[in-house]
């Protein structure tokens, strides 16, 4: 009896502790839960940079402590006056130990170039919340071309979480509650001193970015022995390319979920409507999403029995049809011309067009399904002179759905820069092939109005008034409304050509044909697109300088014209 009370008091004692330690944890934790930002991040260390000496020590000191993780928290901060947004005033870099530089460009004459190499360094991702618009905004304020951004909602979403504004994944993250009152986002980022509310505001936008995209890279595998191996080797972080490069410098697109029956109703509408555009698209372009093969690899060559170079089965068999070539070989197909070709194969420009190529994405390797990428757009191509068109399938590669996505959208940062050095503004920016009337607009809703209105829904006759004025104005021969006149008036044309457009693409062509040579232009989306997408599965032999190469081959050969050798570049003026 006595050892089963002396077991009782034991168990209750156990249930007590174990009771009181429960109760402590759920306070401990619903304190965590809510920890302001002031007291949690009181750690920080956090640097005013008000001129270029202080930036250059700030830069150093950032790099030194970013060295394993190669990333930094990143942020700006401007000044909206009556609805314009100011030039960026301040920029914000956090390390993960709760380093903090904040960069008062309003303040500096000049972006230091300690700060400028470091925000247009490819190797150091600048992570935060849409950091992709502040970019444009400090190219198009200060001509920095901030490289290596990485949205911190691409990661969040990729290990498993729900990716949100900084404040919602800094309380989800890591409990912190950050202060996002107007007050302070909306104060005066270019006053001569901040205030301690803005300073903290700022360092803690830039740190807690960081700590969140730490945290998550550590911890993507929870197993023991990956955890060991990140302490003692941090092999994870020299992998972080693999996980982080393809969301650098892509902007992260919000996908909302229809929760109502009239908005269920409306996205199976757009996805029919997108249907239907995609059979339009198909019926234009065939081989826009590819699962079948482009590289056939049938072989063509001279009546000597030289290789040519390698084709596909349709242009291989073409010549056969046309009697101007005989099949010497079912697999390969290979088929020997009757004529003797304009030129051989010379170099190793000729020969990369006798290599087989492989049918998968040259990025990342890929091969369930693709889609074909002219590495230098077509936008400007067409305006390319002929010579320079021929053999162009050596800037036509292969790329995954999102390879090709992703390219797409770096391509876009290199529109924005010929925009602005050859003077060819793009079309989002007014200068469009049609111009739409806002008259004739005004005119033809009105007509609309009238015309159409339903029994149901019959107009005021202070509305019906002031709509026919608008129509009668327009056509003053006409003394009353009558149904006629306003099916004509509905009908009106609303859109015309624009006499003073000039493409964007044909303006570049032109500024490079003035000044550096078409060589150039090309061989500058080359260079792009190999610095932007670090493909793994180029074709061998595939070379920057190709064209030049081949049209020099040209020139020697007689077959090319020193005038036109002098315009596309390839000898001085």
């Amino acid at each position: 009896m006595e050892s089963y009370t002396k077991l009782k008091s034991v168990v209750t004692s156990t249930a007590v502790a174990i009771g009181c330690a429960g109760v402590t944890f759920l306070v401990l934790k619903y304190k965590l839960k809510h920890r302001n930002a002031a007291d949690a991040l009181n750690y920080l260390t956090i640097k005013n940079v008000t001129t270029e000496e202080l930036s250059d020590e700030v830069i150093n000191e950032l790099r030194r402590r970013i060295k394993l993780h190669r990333a930094v928290g990143f942020d700006c901060e401007w000044v909206t006056t009556q609805g314009r947004r100011q030039p960026v005033a301040l920029v914000q870099l956090s390390t993960f130990d709760g380093y903090c530089g904040l960069f008062r460009l309003n303040h500096l004459k000049s972006i230091p170039n300690s700060l400028k190499e470091l925000l247009e360094d490819e190797n150091i991702y600048k992570v935060g919340v849409a950091p992709f618009d502040d970019a444009k905004y400090l190219l198009s304020d200060y001509a920095v071309a901030l490289k290596s951004t990485l949205d911190l909602r691409h990661i969040v979403e990729l290990f498993g979480h729900t990716p949100g504004g900084l404040a919602f994944l800094a309380k989800s993250e890591l409990r912190i509650i950050l202060d996002k009152s107007w007050r302070v986002r909306c104060s005066n980022w270019e006053a001569q001193e901040l205030t301690e509310t803005q300073i903290n505001y700022a360092a803690a936008d830039a740190h807690v970015a960081i700590k969140i995209f730490v945290n998550l890279i550590n911890e993507k595998d929870g197993s023991f022995w990956n955890w060991f191996q990140r302490t003692h080797n941090n092999s994870i972080w020299h992998k972080l390319d693999d996980i982080c490069f393809k969301y650098a410098d892509i902007s992260f697109k919000t996908k909302h979920t229809a929760k109502t029956k009239n908005e269920s109703m409306k996205k199976e509408k757009e996805g029919k409507q997108v249907k239907d555009n995609l059979k339009i698209i198909s019926k234009r372009y065939p081989y826009a999403t590819r699962s079948k093969p482009l590289y056939h690899n049938c072989f063509l060559v001279a009546p000597d029995g030289e290789l040519l170079c390698t084709c596909d089965t349709k242009k291989a068999e073409w010549y056969v049809e046309k009697e101007l070539a005989d099949i010497i070989k079912e697999n390969p197909l290979t088929v020997r011309l009757r004529f003797e070709p304009a030129g051989r194969s010379v170099g190793d420009v000729g020969r990369y067009y006798q290599l087989t190529k492989e049918n998968k994405c040259v990025v990342c390797g890929s091969s369930n399904s693709y889609i074909r990428k002219n590495v230098v757009p077509r936008e400007y191509r067409k305006y390319f002179p002929e010579i320079m068109k021929d053999h162009s399938s050596h800037d036509v590669v292969l790329l995954c759905v999102g390879c090709h996505q992703r390219s797409n959208m770096h391509d876009q940062v290199v529109r924005d820069s010929l925009a602005t050095r050859c003077g060819a503004p793009l079309s989002a920016h007014g200068d469009t092939k049609y111009k739409e009337d806002a008259d004739c607009k005004k005119i033809r809703s009105a007509a609309r109005a009238l015309l159409y209105q339903s029994k149901k829904h019959v107009l005021p006759d202070s509305r019906r008034q002031e709509l026919e004025n608008v129509v009668l104005q327009h056509f003053p021969e006409h003394e009353y409304i009558s149904e006629e006149l306003l099916q004509e008036a509905a009908e009106m044309q609303v859109v015309f050509e624009n006499i003073d457009y000039e493409s964007h693409g044909h303006k570049v062509v032109e500024y490079f044909l003035k000044n550096e040579g078409l060589l150039r232009l090309e061989e500058l989306w080359r260079e792009h697109f190999l610095v932007s997408m670090r493909p793994k599965f180029m074709p061998e032999l595939w070379s920057v300088k190709h064209n030049e190469e081949r049209l020099r081959v040209r020139l020697q050969e007689g077959r090319l014209s020193e005038e036109d050798a002098k315009l596309l570049g390839i000898l001085k003026t």
